[in-house]
């Protein structure tokens, strides 16, 4: 299990973008029986609720959510450029203006709040991973959970 969840983390896409849709759409075409599966991403995506619910009723969806400390703080460094991965699109910010740091952590808790908003209502069980910590204990603490509520 810690080898396909180390080789998911550590791929590298050929694309761009996220989109959560089509990719449960793909899973829901493929899979016929019911299964496990995993859905790893950022979350950083637009309406995956209906689809996520529909492929939680087909099968056993668990969500690895990934976090990155750098999108959650943004660092008091002076003016930095920042370049949107899936688009391109490259702003210069202002990292030392108190403004600007406090609502990008803001908007960083808003972004999780609604993930977890869905996760919750479409009744999807998370696994939260961050980059600058081990993933070992947050599955173990994931599957020690479920044994005791399917126990």
């Amino acid at each position: 299990m810690l080898r396909v969840i180390r080789e998911v983390l550590y791929f590298e896409p050929k694309g761009v973008g996220t989109n959560i849709p089509g990719a449960l759409h793909f899973m829901n075409g493929v899979l016929k029986r019911r299964a496990v599966t995993f859905l790893v991403s950022d979350f950083m995506a637009n309406d995956y609720e209906i689809p996520l619910r529909i492929a939680n009723r087909r099968h056993d969806v668990i969500a690895v959510t990934v976090t990155d400390p750098r999108e959650e703080e943004l660092p008091n460094v002076g003016l930095i450029s920042l370049r949107d991965a899936e688009t391109g699109r490259e702003i210069l910010v202002n990292s030392s203006d108190t403004k600007v740091r406090s609502d990008y952590a803001k908007a960083a808790i808003e972004r999780a709040k609604q993930r977890d908003q869905i996760l919750q209502r479409t009744r999807v069980d998370a696994i939260r991973v961050r980059t600058d910590r081990s993933y070992v204990e947050e599955i173990y603490r994931f599957f020690r959970m479920r044994e005791r509520r399917y126990a």
